[in-house]
């Protein structure tokens, strides 16, 4: 005989599949239902949690249950259009806006603001490292207004007057650079390639003793895609332990790592790593939201120049970003996300693998990556492509070709003039 709290069940799943509840629609309440089946409060709740632990409805604080998914999305699921997918992160975090608003005008408005981040985000984000073996403690946490405002306070901090100077790889992420121009602040450079840093010439720069921060994007590198070994990581912790150097790990794209490279933060038994998490890449450009996870001795000082940045990093979408990850949202989307991209990387696998490209390359989120001499760039190969992007490193320059319709094209007008230069 079928209990009362699996007939709440069988008839939600029930109503799911004949597309009776729409995704996003909110459930009667604890009450409604409990009239309606002529049992206990107690009862529906069981209903509720086990649907919740099955992925199928998500709870919203003082607000009440809802369809997390219903069958016409799990259909589309199966043959997803690139172009619908970019909707898809949108329509579910204008929900989480939504929701984040209904009931909550005393909480609002009589909101004490917290400098470190809004509590429920900042417990959403705790969980959320962890799925990136980023363990840590919820007071090391900072929630900043992107991963930009987290890199601008720490070049602000002055910790110890003896190190003045930041090392950043080269190239590297274009707008850490700027960030350093603009300022005037001194930095140095170590030469990043196809094959990673020469760690000789990190021990060097390291012992000069001006070094305060050594900026890297350790895995799927910004702009090369690479990804240190772990004898590459290992070492760069046990020298910027010997050398009393900080490291930021940029971990812009941790979202996307099909091998699961564990973080430096992971490896690092010092503390001598700061952590840095964007969810730019994962939802939207505007979504202006980023996690930092600090040294303890940091946090303090991180604060007090937050403090003079801004009151509050916007309250609004800090709830709403913190719905989107407890409901599961957030790693639905970034896992269909994820496949979409890996889809279109075997193709240009297999692309790649009908030509014999002369020079090293490397492939990764959706990004095709050539290694060339100084030289070989020339105005003619520039102009043949109607893709990509040329990037200028110190020793070695490189072409870079996105997943595009006229991939294989490209390929084949590379393939062909660099056999000729």
């Amino acid at each position: 005989m079928t209990s009362k709290y699996q007939q709440i069940m069988q008839d939600i799943i029930a109503g799911i599949e004949e597309h009776r509840f729409k995704r996003g629609q909110k459930l009667p309440s604890i009450r409604q239902f409990s009239e309606q089946y002529h049992c206990s409060k107690d009862t529906v709740q069981k209903a509720m949690l086990e649907l919740k632990y099955q992925n199928r409805i998500y709870a919203v604080e003082k607000s009440g249950y809802y369809i997390l998914e219903d069958q016409d999305f799990q259909d589309k699921t199966l043959a997803l259009n690139p172009e619908d997918f970019l909707q898809l992160p949108y329509e579910d975090f204008r929900t989480c806006v939504h929701e984040s608003l209904i009931g909550r005008e005393n909480y609002l408005f009589n909101y004490y603001h917290q400098q470190e981040g809004l509590e429920e985000l900042i417990a959403s984000l705790h969980q959320l490292l962890m799925d990136y073996h980023v363990y840590c403690k919820k007071e090391q946490i900072v929630i900043t207004a992107g991963s930009q405002q987290a890199l601008y306070i720490l070049t602000q901090m002055q910790l110890s007057w003896d190190k003045q100077e930041i090392l950043i790889e080269e190239p590297t992420y274009h707008r850490m650079k700027n960030l350093l121009e603009q300022q005037a602040l001194p930095y140095q450079t170590i030469e990043r390639t196809l094959d990673g840093i020469d760690i000789d010439q990190l021990e060097q720069i390291f012992k000069s003793g001006k070094i305060k921060y050594f900026y890297t994007i350790p895995r799927l590198h910004n702009p090369l895609g690479t990804t240190y070994d772990s004898e590459t990581q290992q070492t760069i912790l046990q020298l910027a332990e010997a050398y009393d150097v900080y490291v930021i790990e940029d971990d812009y794209l941790a979202d996307f790592d099909s091998t699961k490279t564990l973080p430096l933060h992971y490896l690092d038994d010092n503390n001598r790593v700061i952590y840095i998490k964007s969810f730019t890449p994962s939802l939207f450009p505007a979504l202006r939201l980023g996690g930092i996870v600090l040294p303890h001795h940091l946090c303090e000082k991180f604060l007090q120049h937050k403090s003079l940045i801004d009151y509050d990093t916007n309250l609004i979408m800090q709830k709403a970003l913190s719905l989107y990850i407890d409901n599961g949202m957030f790693a639905r989307n970034t896992r269909q996300l994820h496949q979409l991209k890996e889809e279109h990387t075997a193709v240009m696998k297999e692309i790649l693998s009908q030509y014999q490209l002369p020079y090293p390359y490397h492939l990764a989120h959706e990004l095709l990556t050539i290694q060339l001499p100084k030289g070989r760039i020339t105005a003619r190969l520039k102009h043949g492509l109607t893709e990509g992007q040329i990037i200028q490193g110190p020793s070695w320059d490189y072409l870079q070709l996105p997943y595009s319709k006229a991939f294989e094209k490209e390929v084949q007008t590379i393939s062909k003039k660099l056999k000729l230069s």
